[in-house]
């Protein structure tokens, strides 16, 4: 009944702000991703909701598993259900928001919106060409911007593959270690090596070749030619 469900609502959210921050990385977070995985609509959509609650309860910890959260995040955003996807939008913000690149948060909710809208990527990639790369890149924040830079890289006007190329490279030259880079090798360097290879206009397959090697130098030996047949 529907008393039954707000009643459980109320405890869920009641057991989040109660409990230690630290409990979120073994314990509550597993627990959200299983339960985006039920066939039920309104557990799935309370789970996000507990996730968003989660970015002010425990943001540093949310912060660093930004890497495993946004993929299961953003495959909500696109749920048949309409309750699922505005939970999963305002969930993706959230947690997106506790990271702590200064450099990048004005860009966040623009990055966020294109990953729910993929019509609104060229909007996040002009946004990122304001932005100037001062800090450290480490694995959250890459986490949030190598999907959208991805899906630029694919565009079709070559414009676009040239903005998203140039803002790899500025962002590739702050990346604190290769570890933090080597997880999104596979989603970069073979869009980068596309757009080298195949782009009508040379200025742009220059830009795509500047972007490929900077972002190689950051993947050091965490990168192979065997990644990307995985991907």
């Amino acid at each position: 009944s529907s008393s039954v469900r707000e009643a459980a609502e109320d405890a869920a959210s009641a057991l989040i702000s109660l409990a230690n921050p630290w409990s979120f990385p073994s314990l509550i977070s597993p627990l959200i991703v299983k339960a985006l995985k039920s066939n039920e609509w309104r557990v799935k959509s309370n789970a996000l909701d507990r996730l968003a609650q989660c970015a002010e309860s425990a943001p540093s910890q949310v912060s660093k598993l930004l890497p495993k959260l946004i993929p299961v995040i953003s495959g909500q955003v696109f749920d048949t259900k309409a309750q699922v996807t505005k939970s999963a939008a305002a969930a993706l913000l959230a947690i997106c928001q506790t990271n702590l690149n200064q450099d990048v948060k004005p860009a966040i909710p623009a990055v966020v919106n294109a990953i729910c809208k993929p019509a609104e990527t060229n909007k996040a990639i002009e946004k990122l060409m304001g932005t100037t790369f001062v800090v450290t890149v480490d694995a959250s924040t890459l986490s949030i911007l190598c999907p959208v830079l991805s899906r630029a890289l694919r565009e079709k006007l070559a414009i676009h593959k040239r903005a998203a190329c140039l803002v790899i490279s500025n962002m590739s030259k702050l990346v604190g270690s290769p570890a933090d880079v080597a997880p999104f090798g596979p989603l970069l360097v073979p869009e980068l090596k596309k757009v080298a290879s195949s782009v009508q206009f040379e200025e742009i397959r220059d830009e795509a070749l500047k972007a490929l090697n900077t972002l190689t130098k950051a993947l050091g030996d965490m990168y192979t030619e065997e990644e990307e047949k995985k991907a």
